[in-house]
């Protein structure tokens, strides 16, 4: 469907070319059916689109959504069923490695080459999702028309109006497509007006225009709108929204952003302390480690040292019983007066609560560990222990480590 909405736009940037000669009895055949059938229609601008089409008196028509219609014969080169196209790409994606991503995106390449637009997308979608900024994926979304999307291509004073379509419709799209869009934001001739827009839609109360203005920074305007990137990498409710926050801290270059994040790591708040130290990792600046690693060990400390809070309970039960009698005399009568007293019998227990902060010791040392694993690319073990030890070794090298800037994040 993307491809029949651009077909206008794709056509009449379409140059003259020789007539394509007439299909053969064959196809012809197929492609007088009425019904049409589903092909890959290679233009004269070097494009593809992907329709349900027939042949018809020396001319391709293509099935839109008002019904058929005719194709200058100048703008089409070339024609190939789709099914047939879908088994050759099909069969090389079964030969490849699905888990290893740079032949994802040849995958993806080979397929954009074909006219599998859709089939490109959802690869580069996979590698995007495990690693933001793979120089592969990225490099076949340059190269390759494989998404329409609004266009910054207007007048001056248009150019407003047109960016807050793209912001909107970007903001809808998976990776890949944003990525797409973040290279048509690039353009934009206004840059202040872009940023106003992008810090406007940093406080939007849809989580996914947030996501994508915190993404447009990064790829456009790197070390731009930095306090709020801080607050949303620490505070904001949303994973994404975080994730995207502090990756676009991380590509501003500036490792004295990891001063108000270590600060947060002393915060009261496990949120707080947990969403910190995740930030950290994900800016992948190597001034963290040691505040990370410090903090590791102050959470370690406080989860095996703590005492739990100890009280005194008494199970048991009380008798009361008549102990003695007071003899009392009045107007010449002797009263009994008893007194009573009372039998205990039970045990005094120590008791000891245990409070919900030892579980949330465990989350934030988790999120540290994650966060160290992203930032010097190793790991030593799965526990605050093995970490600690790790460090004894390294912590010179990376006291000394280069701070300025972060560590590569094609990892993800």
């Amino acid at each position: 469907m993307l491809e029949i909405l651009a077909l206008a736009a794709i056509l009449a940037q379409s140059p003259a070319a020789t007539p394509l000669p007439v299909p053969s009895t064959e196809s012809t055949a197929a492609a007088q059916d009425a019904k049409g059938t589903r092909r890959i229609l290679r233009l004269a601008n070097g494009q593809s689109i992907r329709v349900l089409s027939r042949w018809r008196d020396g001319a391709w028509e293509y099935k839109g959504r008002s019904g058929w219609d005719r194709l200058d014969p100048r703008a089409v080169t070339g024609a190939e069923l789709e099914a047939d196209v879908l088994r050759a790409w099909r069969a090389e994606r079964a030969a490849s490695d699905a888990k290893d991503l740079d032949a994802r995106c040849r995958l993806a390449r080979s397929a954009a080459q074909r006219g599998l637009a859709t089939e490109a997308l959802a690869e580069l979608d996979a590698v995007l999702g495990a690693q933001p900024d793979h120089p592969a994926a990225l490099a076949v979304l340059r190269d390759t028309w494989l998404l329409s999307v609004p266009t910054l291509d207007v007048p001056a004073g248009e150019e407003a109006g047109a960016r807050a379509e793209l912001l909107r419709f970007g903001s809808s799209l998976p990776p890949a497509g944003r990525e797409v869009a973040v290279q048509q934001l690039a353009r934009s001739r206004d840059r202040a007006g872009l940023q106003s827009d992008l810090a406007r839609d940093l406080w939007s109360p849809i989580v996914v225009r947030r996501s994508f203005a915190a993404l447009a920074l990064r790829r456009i305007l790197p070390g731009e709108e930095v306090r709020p990137l801080l607050v949303h990498s620490v505070r904001d409710a949303s994973e994404d929204v975080r994730r995207e926050s502090a990756r676009a801290l991380g590509s501003a270059g500036d490792p004295a952003l990891v001063l108000p994040l270590t600060k947060a790591l002393g915060s009261a708040s496990l949120a707080i302390r947990s969403n910190a130290a995740s930030a950290l990792g994900e800016m992948g600046y190597p001034a963290a480690v040691e505040p990370l690693v410090a903090r590791m060990a102050a959470a370690l400390q406080s989860s095996t040292d703590a005492r739990a809070p100890h009280s005194n309970i008494f199970v048991g039960r009380q008798i009361a019983y008549v102990q003695d009698f007071d003899v009392e005399v009045a107007q010449f009568q002797a009263v009994a007066d008893p007194q009573v007293n009372v039998l205990l019998e039970g045990n005094v227990l120590d008791a000891g609560v245990i409070s919900t902060r030892e579980e949330g010791v465990e989350v934030e040392l988790v999120a540290i560990r994650q966060a160290l694993e992203k930032i010097v690319r190793q790991r030593p073990g799965g526990t605050a222990r093995e970490w600690l030890r790790w460090w004894e070794k390294e912590a010179a090298h990376w006291r000394a480590a280069d701070h300025a800037a972060p560590s590569t994040r094609a990892g993800g």
